[in-house]
């Protein structure tokens, strides 16, 4: 009867026979074949593989290659053919396992109230993480209870996460307690008023300044009992916006006259470790200082200083007023349309001037139409 259990050997060498008939009289040989004159092939029991290789290389044959069949054979690639699904297996157990607990808690639709506490809140009232110990209708009343401004919650858990679901509670302006005057921003001529609701402190015709009081926040009802409401209202206006730029015939400047030395210093932690005194020979000037890391990421902050000296003379500036006359005017407008919005539309513009002791004082004004009381 075949055995099922063998290993086959293949071997390389001369006088083979011999070398064979010593290994025979150690352990048995089966189906010997002569494949080439200096090669051939045989079976040994599967429990002798160790042994036979030995006995073959002490006889003077080189082993080309051994291979086994039988059940142990099989068995052996099987168990390694399936490592990997056994891993897979094992990596599907553990999942399934851990499935059965909740990892994180997420909070939805949270806008004013803080997430990170509610969520706290609800881990802190879970007895444990996992799913079937956990309450879901129970941590929805703690949660109502807890937190004031929530109007409803919902609590589900999708996978392994704990979301909480909920809605704040909005209270309508009408319905608040307090509420502050409507105030102007701008300073301008009152033209229409359309009063949504409140008590007006203006009228057309008025001129507001900057934090004057346009709407109360409040009303007497039929009975005569004073209300708070939220102050609304539409109040068109000429706002006008001005600017001012003075100029003089006659004055005393200092200007750069283009030259400039410039002084390096290498600091470490505000230590001096290095510098060029390079000599400054300005009799008159102005320096600027700029300060930029030399290292990124270091522990040790090496920075550059940087000086730089501008040479300065002082001159006598003769301008006749009548020569710039338009120029200044000119400065003066675009100064002033600085403060105007995007696309806010322009009614007049104008200007004015003072003059007094050689200074001449421009005063541009730009009036527009706008809604202040929005």
């Amino acid at each position: 009867m075949k055995n099922k259990n063998r290993t086959i050997v293949k071997v390389k060498g001369l006088n083979q026979e011999r070398a064979l008939n010593n290994i025979s009289k150690v352990t048995t040989i089966y189906n010997y074949k002569k494949e080439e004159s200096n090669i051939s092939e045989f079976e040994v029991d599967y429990k002798n593989r160790k042994t036979i290789t030995k006995l073959i290389t002490d006889q003077g044959l080189e082993v080309l290659s051994i291979s086994h069949n039988g059940f142990i054979s099989r068995m052996l690639r099987i168990l390694t053919s399936y490592g990997l699904v056994a891993s897979i297996f094992l990596s599907i157990l553990f999942y399934l396992l851990q499935y059965n607990f909740v990892l994180k808690v997420e909070v939805w639709g949270a806008e004013e109230l803080d997430k990170n506490e509610i969520a706290s809140f609800v881990e802190d009232n879970i007895p444990s993480r996992f799913k079937n110990y956990i309450d879901t209708e129970e941590l929805e009343i703690k949660v109502k209870n807890k937190f004031e401004d929530v109007s409803s919650v919902s609590i589900a858990i999708v996978g392994q996460t704990l979301l909480i679901n909920l809605n704040e509670a909005i209270l309508p302006d009408e319905m608040e307690d307090e509420f502050t005057p409507l105030i102007s921003s701008y300073e301008g001529l009152i033209t229409a008023i359309q009063l949504v609701q409140g008590t007006l402190n203006v009228k057309v015709g008025d001129i507001v300044k900057k934090g004057d009081i346009l709407v109360y926040p409040y009303v007497i009802d039929s009975e005569g009992q004073q209300r708070s409401v939220s102050p609304k209202a539409e109040i068109i206006a000429d706002v006008w916006y001005s600017s001012e730029i003075n100029h003089y015939d006659y004055q005393i400047i200092t200007e750069r006259t283009g030259k400039k030395e410039i002084r390096t210093e290498v600091l470490l932690n505000n230590l001096s470790i290095y510098k060029n005194n390079n000599p400054i020979l300005f009799e008159e000037y102005e320096c600027e200082e700029y300060v930029t890391s030399l290292t990124k990421n270091l522990v040790l902050p090496f920075n550059e200083k940087k000086t730089i000296y501008y040479e300065t003379v002082t001159v006598e500036k003769i301008e006749p007023f009548s020569e710039v006359k338009e120029k200044i005017i000119e400065e003066a407008r675009k100064k002033t349309l600085i403060f105007l919005q995007e696309n806010e539309i322009i009614k007049t513009e104008s200007w004015t001037l003072k003059e007094a002791g050689g200074c001449h004082a421009i005063e541009y004004v730009i009036t527009t139409s706008k809604n202040i009381g929005g």
